[in-house]
């Protein structure tokens, strides 16, 4: 089995098809939720803030936004992996019959999931523009998969910042026919990196054990002990 990252999914993407331009460069946006995380863990950033107005006027739209996202919460986790197994069929030739073989590969993301009602939510906060984009589908899709929920009961809040522009809150729902589609997407495309890597086969695939290890042992986690987020 091969784990697969959104990085590795952007790569063929942007070879593929049109995208909207990035408001600001990577490294910013890198800050940003660096700041962020910093921020949350209770960590000291104050003197960041003074020295980078436009960053201390985006922790000042995220407070306006959702007042209690910087608030100790516990059922909040920041920037955990998430995985999901793709099962892809392969169609193997020989010169007497031709049958399927199955190859598995798992997409892993990365994303802050609080608890509301006891149930999971994705959270966003980041600069880019207020509409759903394939990471968000993908993020949505891996969710669902990974907490083993209907997609209709999962949503995505995201907090998008602009650097001249208000910022927006905007609420993402997630329903069976696009889970359906991004995953016949995600076949798609996987398919198409193959073919671009065919070469350099181990160029941008990395071998994983078929036991997938994540920051946070949800299963053994009982959600409804712990404060809800409110955001």
């Amino acid at each position: 089995m091969y784990l697969l990252t959104l990085s590795d999914l952007d790569r063929t993407v942007r070879a593929s098809q049109l995208q909207e331009p990035a408001l600001v460069p990577a490294f910013k946006q890198e800050r940003l939720q660096l700041l962020v995380k910093q921020i949350l863990m209770g960590l000291p950033v104050e003197q960041i803030l003074k020295n980078h107005p436009q960053f201390e006027q985006w922790v000042f739209q995220l407070k306006e936004l959702s007042p209690t996202l910087f608030l100790p919460q516990r059922k909040l986790f920041v920037d955990i992996p998430l995985q999901a197994k793709l099962d892809l069929i392969k169609q193997r030739e020989t010169a007497e019959n031709s049958s399927p073989s199955h190859s598995f590969k798992a997409i892993q993301v990365r994303a802050n999931v609080g608890a509301v009602k006891g149930k999971p939510k994705l959270f966003e906060w980041a600069i880019r523009h207020p509409v759903m984009t394939w990471q968000d589908r993908v993020k949505l899709w891996v969710a669902a998969e990974f907490f083993e929920i209907e997609p209709h009961k999962l949503q995505l809040i995201v907090l998008a910042l602009h650097p001249t522009q208000r910022a927006q809150k905007v609420q993402f729902t997630w329903d069976s026919d696009r889970h359906r589609q991004i995953q016949n997407w995600l076949l798609k495309t996987i398919k198409l990196e193959f073919q671009q890597t065919v070469s350099k086969p181990n160029r941008y695939l990395i071998a994983q054990p078929q036991q997938v290890a994540t920051a946070i042992d949800f299963a053994n986690i009982n959600l409804d002990e712990i404060n809800e987020v409110s955001i």
